[in-house]
């Protein structure tokens, strides 16, 4: 299991987790962008930080909820 934190790479995450890509807009519409082919360019080496700003959430709830979405499978 990947240690989730503000710092982790989304694309790890995807990587180990494909499910998230389609979860993750369950959750949150807002996600959305992270499905287009230029939201995977832009946030190939993007941590969860950034990925949080992009979805408008707070660093803490996007961990939260990748952590959640992960501890699921």
């Amino acid at each position: 299991m990947v240690e989730i934190t503000s710092k982790t790479k989304y694309m790890d995450l995807l990587n180990e987790y494909p499910l998230l890509k389609t979860d993750l807009v369950k959750k949150n519409p807002k996600f959305g962008f992270l499905v287009t082919p230029m939201g995977k360019i832009s946030l190939w080496e993007s941590d969860l930080s950034e990925v949080s700003e992009r979805a408008e959430m707070t660093v803490e709830d996007t961990v939260n909820l990748f952590i959640e979405l992960v501890n699921s499978y």
